[in-house]
Formats: structure tokens, sequence, C-alpha cells
């Protein structure tokens, strides 16, 4: 299967907001809608389903109601993804899946870079998640492209002819147009 880039346009300030906001409502929400995709998450990588033991569940709670956070990084890197897929839009990322995060740095980014864009594939996918919590020591990796940085890019990434950056250009175009950021998660 391989690895690559899951990419959302999201508000990036009011999914700050919606972590450690207390909401437990949206808490609530965010687990009821992708409850059996974390189901399977906890499945795949050995975790419990069982309410109050370590799991993806327990750390949305941990994110969403600011709550002491003492379970390994790897759980929220997942919890946050699930927090973004709630609060977000999927960007299509068919021609980031799968891609290795060695061309989409070595080479994508060099077109970024050529084209005097301000957004580079390197800080989408090793970049950090733009709130805090224990980072995941292996995937999922995370990063963010600020609303700003976005709506700088768009005019320096239209000017771009390769596949990746034309593809790179939909996702700025349709986030810049929300004043929205873009979140990816990489694995």
């Amino acid at each position: 299967m391989g690895y690559g880039v899951m990419a959302y346009s999201v508000d990036i300030d009011g999914l700050v907001a919606l972590c450690s906001s207390g909401d437990d409502r949206m808490r609530r929400v965010i687990s009821g809608k992708a409850r059996e995709s974390i189901y399977r998450t906890n499945d795949e990588l050995g975790w419990s389903n069982e309410r109050g033991e370590p799991s993806v569940f327990m750390a949305i709670n941990h994110l969403v109601l600011g709550q002491e956070m003492t379970l390994p990084g790897v759980m929220y890197g997942y919890a946050f993804k699930y927090i973004v897929e709630f609060s977000g839009r999927f960007l299509d990322n068919g021609l980031f899946y799968p891609c290795s995060s060695e061309y989409m740095t070595d080479t994508v980014d060099v077109e970024l870079a050529e084209l005097g864009a301000t957004v580079r594939m390197n800080d989408l996918i090793y970049g950090g998640a733009p709130v805090s919590f224990p980072t995941p020591e292996d995937f999922p990796l995370i990063g963010y492209w600020s609303a700003q940085q976005v709506a700088e890019s768009v005019e320096p990434v239209r000017a771009g002819t390769g596949e990746h950056t034309k593809a790179i250009g939909t996702w700025l175009d349709q986030s810049a147009a929300q004043g929205r950021g873009i979140v990816g998660f990489y694995h």
C-alpha cells in the first residue's frame, strides 16, 4: 500500500480553539461520528476499545477537554487526525498517496521554491501540529500550512506546470477561497 499525505483544508484558529475548549458536546460528536473508524484504528494498532482504557477515544477526550496528556504521542496524533477530519475538508491526495516523503521534500519542494511559494511539503509532513501534545515517535507525521502561507502561495504556484504543483495549486485555491490553512498527515 505505501505511505502518503492526507491533507485537509481547515480553519486553523478554529481547530486550535476546539482543542482544550472543554466542549464535551463536541468531543462526543467527534467521537460518535468517527466511532467505527476509531474502533478500526484502535484494533489495528493493538489498543483497547474499552471505555476508560488508553485509546484514540481517550486521546480525543484529553485534547478537546484540555485534560492532562498522559498517553503515548501516537495516540494523540491519530486523535488529532480525527479532530481535523471532523473540522476540515479532505483534499484530493491522488498524486501524494502513495508517495515517498523523500520525493516530496527533494523534488516537489524544489519546484515550489523555484516558483517562489512559501509552502513546502516538508512543513506539511514534518512541521508539527498547530496544537500542543506529545509528539508521536513514529507515525503519523503531522504538519500544517497557515492560512497566510496558503494565501501567499496561491499566485506563485499557479505558474507551475508540473502535475504535483498543479495539485498543490488546487489545494491552495480551495483553502484560500475560504481563508483556511491546510493540515497534513503522513502515514
